[in-house]
């Protein structure tokens, strides 16, 4: 009789545990579902209210970023060209015009492509919104990329020999899933830079903390190990009832009387 009662006990356990998971998952799923459906709503914006890249005011770079560049091209000039008299006059195979003619083209194509760069270094310029960073570049065809907080995944900062001497650095972002830097923008003084990458680091990590997807992937880890639980306590408590079924008692009282 008291065995009849102990499996019932146990039975009814396994009942309110399994009505106890049961109750967990439906309140889990409400709460994912609520959450997907405040995500996915969507407000449509009328065209007045677009924002456009023009409307974002910008900040150039530091002014001695240009310097740098000019120094680095005319490094290069002066190599190339070194290299080019020299082979051009010492084996005598073009006449004293034609030589004359070459070297100063080449000169002029030389002078022309640092210039070019030097334009093209006065173009660069960046901008820290609230939920993006911006970098506009390029001389006739200007690129504009603008990298969300919420795929900013690493932020480095690196320097070279002559902006060592300029005290600059070059900041480096990179996104999710890239496996090189998606925006590179040199020419920011070194407290800036430090600052600027602290800053942006700290805007990732606040909205990836804040990012309803994140949450829901938690949420479900969370339901999904509290279900375990839930399974490995029904386990046992059928183990247990096993253990004392009135079956198994009266095999184990019929044991002991035969020895």
């Amino acid at each position: 009789m008291e065995n009849s009662h102990l499996a019932t006990d146990t039975t009814s356990s396994a009942a309110k545990a399994d009505t106890a998971t049961a109750d967990l998952q439906n309140q889990q799923m409400s709460a994912l579902n609520q959450q997907h459906s405040d995500y996915q709503q969507h407000n449509t914006v009328s065209q007045a209210q677009w924002q456009g890249f023009d409307q974002i005011p910008l900040q150039p770079i530091d002014k001695r970023h240009y310097t740098q560049v000019l120094y680095e091209s005319l490094f290069v000039a002066v190599i190339i060209f070194s290299g080019a008299t020299i082979g051009i006059i010492l084996p005598a195979a073009l006449s004293v015009v034609m030589a004359v003619v070459v070297l100063t083209t080449l000169l002029l194509l030389l002078s022309s492509i640092t210039y070019l760069r030097y334009l093209q270094a006065k173009k660069l310029s960046y901008a820290v919104c609230e939920h993006e960073f911006i970098m506009e570049q390029g001389l006739w065809w200007q690129q504009r990329t603008s990298l969300p907080y919420s795929r900013l995944q690493h932020v480095s900062l690196s320097q070279g020999p002559l902006e060592r001497h300029f005290n600059l650095f070059t900041l480096k972002c990179f996104s999710a899933g890239s496996g090189s830097a998606e925006i590179e923008l040199p020419g920011i003084e070194q407290h800036t830079a430090e600052h600027l990458r602290q800053h942006l680091l700290a805007q990732a990590a606040k909205v990836h903390l804040a990012d309803p997807q994140t949450s829901d992937v938690e949420t479900i880890t969370a339901g999904s190990e509290a279900t375990d639980v839930e399974n490995v306590s029904v386990e046992a408590d059928a183990v247990t009832a096993d253990a004392i079924s009135p079956e198994a008692t009266a095999k184990q009282a019929e044991a002991h009387h035969d020895q």
